[in-house]
């Protein structure tokens, strides 16, 4: 066997194309014998084998371990694997390599003994570990060879039951990186692995916290003071590849700690930010005179600074080192023990300012913030990235960018005190941006830039340009002068001038009135002026949505058609990664008049529509365009003419097109064409378009193409109700007839919960506006349809989205929904039971303002019935704490094995559990609707039990740092994850008395009468099972 292997081996090194795939194919059989790993490892040993044979056999062992070495391995191919006496030749072996001369040898294995950890430790390999410490303590050589298998090892695959073996490693990994015995590349693998271990215990802090805060504080106090050192340790003139690297490991670690384990870093948080600062001045202007200035005269002495060159000759920046540091300030900010450093208390007003160390980070934050010269030739190559670079969610990751994030985190832990700070930095940065101008210095343009980039991302901006700073920083009119103006006039510097334009569109509300309309015009000019430098037009673009938004339409209106006419001619120039800044602001330009708009309907369909026929793929574009044909069709003196032209092309899309993905989109464009028409929709709507849809959607198993379909079918219902039940085909079938047939084909047991996601949302819709239009009988079977499928549904997502149904059905009718659900039977339950259970199963679940709030009132119909079926039913009430998983982080193996245990409670308790969880989420406050009485109106939130546990680290609220909304998080949620948009469009859903009513009092009125009257017996069968939490705040309730 070992011949035939190391004449395979040969082979594939061979020159000779027919001779290396011979080799390559020999390979292969062999694999398929027991005996090929321990083949491989000889000849990997001998030494009188040839260095190529030998790197080769370790290569094809690494590969064997993958496919053949456990069934477990996502890359197990089928074959014989080899019995544990075969393995454990095998590992000795491949061990011994660990300590080889050679070190391509060593890496390699390092690797594939890393992957025989995953399978065979501890099981089959219990002495790995303290084979690898051992190795830890022999030549440099063989340090590193184990230090690179715990690097491949430890960052995966540790778990709890190896924390001990983590507390033995960790000290030996310190006395590698204080040692001075090794060199700079050791002491980055320690650093690395050090890291790795830190995952590893903040994944087990909670399961093992007393081990974690016995372990832990005595580790960091070493650990720090030694990266500490690192960090501190002054640059050399030249050749700092080591120790950069070194550095941003350190920085690595620090991250670890401070996102994995915070509550342990407090003590050292001084300490460290000290030292970060440090280096952060001491780096910047060899950093600026490398990167940024190209004339300047150090830079190609700071280039030999900072710029290295990897093992494989790939030239390395210090740009990661720089971005562990500013992530790590961002992280630490909001700190207690870093608090100080940022903003101190005013002894005249109380309130807070930046300290000197805020002026001067924020000065030195709008420093490395400036444009490089990379940017600015990848730029000159590729527009597309200078749009890039631009968005707020681009792609691309660097220093400037890394500013941003820490700039828009102070934003929003120190709102104020960060602009007042930012104002002080611009002061001095203009300053030296009017003096090199003066000295005719072309980098002056790049000071410039940089202040108005960073000005413009504090939210306060007034507090910025000097309402609030008592003369500590300069007011608009010197930043117009210092700085916007020459910019502004700068053709030479076509990025500077651009900026000036994003500027004064981002403050445009603060800026003096004829100052604005000087930029209004300036940028329709722009837009439209083909001799400009493409970086000024698409300023340009981005100023125009600005001003839309943030001007009054007084101000933007005479300017519209110019606004309109320009950006339609320089969408068509763009490319698809472009024209989404175009396109979106077109969307807000035709909405400052809605007559203007109509005149210029022509040139608004033809650019939208063309946009769309180019890019119906493009997720982003599309969606702009539907907010387009949404408002066009709004638009009442625009919508006939825009209805002739987009019809036509939306309608070949959707019944000529072959890709699914086309079709889709073309049924998203009509359904925003129907949410903007008004109600009932205009003649020959429905009779035309509906019985197109219905044709496409009974012929598409497209999922994409159904849920589209299942959407825009909702609005049909909810815009031309009667219209849909009058339409008969020529068989005599009614449009609901069809839409029924539809909803049953989607719930059928053999359709996917996916592609009928949104089937809920229409069959909601359906019980809302054609009760009139459908028998008894028929609705009966709907329900049925609905019923059958959610008996056997497995998704969450599916099954809240049709929660909503039963909603309306039990405010509607809801002592007939119970009568008629139980009724029913699926696989030996009642209806009634499988809705129930979903229910509240799912209640959390449930997207939408609106639906959270409907389900919620449904609950206390259906409580307020005292039906004695609810009653009977006996569902999962609370978690029973299981002994076998305490402590522990459950696998799914795990759960299997020793599966969740609830109590057993009747429905009406269920309910009653779930809404007083209602009380506590607080809807009202989540989604801040205006008049909503919030928690504080049925009771006082303080006054429940908190355990806080913030341990001294995240800040406690309460002291004015920053300015945002103390429900910002909830107004992020309530924006995106509950996806109440469609709320707003939907007249029936403002119009239902339900939306309107503030949920908490209603919530309050529903248990003061429960518990007054006795409600299903609320006192003896439903108060014993509640928590002592909900008893507290059922107390707090009805006191």
């Amino acid at each position: 066997m070992e011949q035939h292997v190391f004449e395979a081996l040969q082979g594939t090194l061979s020159a000779d194309d027919t001779a290396r795939q011979n080799g390559e194919q020999t390979l292969k059989r062999l694999e398929l014998d027991t005996g090929f790993p321990l083949a491989a490892a000889n000849i990997a040993l001998a030494d009188e084998a040839g260095l190529a044979e030998r790197q080769a056999a370790i290569v094809q062992i690494r590969g064997y371990v993958s496919r053949h070495w456990s069934i477990g391995s996502a890359k197990y191919e089928p074959g014989p694997i080899p019995d544990q006496q075969a393995k454990a030749q095998v590992r000795e072996k491949v061990f011994l390599l660990l300590t080889s001369a050679n070190r391509k040898l060593r890496t390699v294995a390092a690797a594939v003994v890393a992957n025989m950890a995953v399978y065979d430790w501890p099981d089959e390999w219990p002495q790995l570990f303290s084979q690898l410490v051992d190795l830890l303590h022999g030549n440099h050589d063989q340090v590193q060879a184990a230090l690179s298998v715990f690097g491949e090892w430890v960052n995966s695959d540790m778990s709890e039951q190896q924390l001990d073996q983590i507390g033995v490693l960790i000290p030996e990994l310190r006395r590698i990186f204080g040692s001075s015995d090794y060199g700079s590349d050791t002491h980055v693998l320690a650093v690395r692995v050090f890291t790795d271990c830190i995952d590893i215990i903040a994944i087990m802090s909670d399961t093992r916290r007393e081990f974690v805060d016995a372990h832990v504080p005595p580790i960091l106090r070493e650990w720090i003071d030694h990266i500490l050192q690192a960090i501190r340790q002054p640059l050399a003139s030249s050749d700092n590849g080591p120790a950069i690297l070194l550095k941003t490991e350190c920085v690595k670690a620090l991250l670890k700690i401070v996102i994995g384990i915070p509550r342990y870093i407090g003590p050292h948080s001084p300490a460290i930010l000290e030292a970060l600062w440090s280096q952060l001045q001491e780096l910047q202007e060899p950093y600026l005179h490398a990167f940024v200035y190209q004339d300047s005269a150090h830079s190609e002495s700071a280039t030999n600074m900072l710029v290295y060159c990897e093992d494989d000759g790939e030239a390395n920046t210090i740009d990661n080192y720089l971005c562990g540091m500013f992530e790590w300030i961002s992280r630490a900010a909001e700190s207690k023990p870093v608090r100080k450093f940022f903003v101190e208390k005013s002894k005249v007003s109380g309130a807070l300012n930046p300290t000197l160390f805020f002026n001067q980070l924020a000065a030195s934050l709008i420093c490395y913030a400036q444009i490089t010269t990379d940017m600015l030739e990848d730029w000159a190559d590729d527009m597309d990235l200078f749009v890039a670079d631009e968005d707020e969610d681009g792609y691309r990751f660097n220093v400037r960018v890394s500013v941003q994030e820490l700039l828009q985190s102070l934003d929003d832990v120190y709102t104020r005190p960060l602009a007042l700070a930012l104002g002080w930095a611009a002061q001095a940065r203009s300053e030296l941006a009017n003096q090199w101008r003066n000295e005719q210095n072309g980098n002056w343009w790049l000071v410039s830039e940089s202040t108005l980039w960073a000005l413009g991302l504090a939210s306060s901006s007034a507090t910025v340009l000097g309402t609030d700073t008592a003369g500590s920083a300069p007011n608009m009119s010197s930043i117009l002068d210092s700085d916007v103006w020459p910019l502004a006039q700068g053709s030479s510097f076509p990025y500077g001038q651009g900026r000036a334009f994003i500027f004064a569109s981002n403050v445009a509300q603060d800026l003096p009135s004829d100052v604005a309309t000087a930029f209004v015009g300036a940028s329709a000019n722009a837009v439209a002026d083909v001799q400009l430098h493409p970086a000024v037009r698409l300023s340009a673009v981005r100023a125009i949505s600005n001003f839309c938004r943030h001007l009054s339409a007084d101000l933007v209106k005479p300017h519209q058609s110019q606004f309109i006419n320009g950006l339609a001619s320089i969408i068509p120039q763009l490319s698809e990664d472009s024209a989404h800044i175009a396109l979106e602001a077109l969307h807000f330009a035709l909405r400052v008049d809605q007559d203007i708009t109509a005149s210029l309907e022509p040139v608004i369909s033809e650019v939208a529509m063309g946009v769309w026929q180019k890019y119906p793929g493009d997720v982003l574009l599309t969606s702009i365009v539907i907010d387009i044909v949404e408002d066009m069709a709004g638009n009442v003196s625009a919508r006939e003419a825009f209805s002739q032209r987009a019809l036509p092309i939306i309608g070949a899309a959707i019944t000529q097109a072959t890709d699914g993905m086309v079709v889709s989109s073309g049924i998203d464009l009509l359904t925003g064409l129907l949410k903007g028409v008004p109600t009932p929709m205009p003649t020959g709507y429905t009779e035309t378009i509906f019985p197109a849809l219905m044709q496409v959607l009974a012929a598409s198993s497209d999922s994409e193409v159904l849920q589209s379909g299942q959407a825009c079918l909702k609005y049909f219902v909810q815009k031309d109700a009667e219209r849909v039940a009058q339409w008969h085909d020529e068989h005599g079938k009614s449009g609901l007839e069809h839409i029924v047939h539809f909803i049953a084909v989607m719930l059928s047991p053999d359709a996917s919960e996916s592609a009928a996601l949104f089937i809920g949302d229409l069959v909601a819709k359906v019980v809302q506006k054609c009760g009139a239009y459908i028998a008894g009988n028929d609705f009966a079977e709907l329900v049925r349809i609905v019923t059958a499928r959610l008996a056997t549904a497995h998704t969450s997502s599916f099954c809240a989205s049709n929660i909503p149904f039963y909603s309306q059905l039990v405010i509607r009718h809801p002592a007939e929904t119970v009568a008629l659900l139980s009724s029913m039977e699926f696989g030996g339950r009642s209806g009634l039971e499988v809705v129930l259970s979903v229910w509240f199963k799912s209640y959390l679940d449930v997207q939408g303002y609106y639906n959270r709030k409907v389900s919620a009132v449904a609950l206390t119909r259906l409580f307020t019935l005292n039906d004695a079926r609810i009653n009977s039913l006996v569902v999962p009430g609370d978690l029973i704490p299981n002994a076998a998983n305490n402590g522990k982080i459950v696998t799914r193996s795990m759960s299997r094995t020793n599966p969740d245990q609830f109590t057993q409670i009747p429905a009406s308790a269920k309910m009653i559990k779930l809404l007083l969880a209602e009380i506590e989420m607080d809807v009202e406050s989540t989604f801040a609707r205006s008049g909503g009485a919030g928690l504080s109106a049925v009771i006082d939130e303080d006054e429940l039990d908190n355990d806080g546990g913030d341990d001294g680290w995240e800040d406690d609220g309460g002291d004015g740092l920053g300015d945002t909304d103390a429900f910002g998080y909830f107004d992020d949620l309530a924006g995106s994850d509950f996806e109440d948009d469609d709320d707003e469009d939907d007249e029936d859903i403002q119009a239902d008395p339900i939306y309107n009513q503030d949920l908490n009092e209603a919530l309050g009125s529903f248990f003061k009468q429960a518990v007054q009257s006795d409600q299903s017996s609320f006192h003896a069968s439903i108060v014993p099972l509640l928590t002592d939490r909900e008893q507290t705040v059922l107390s707090k309730i009805c006191s």
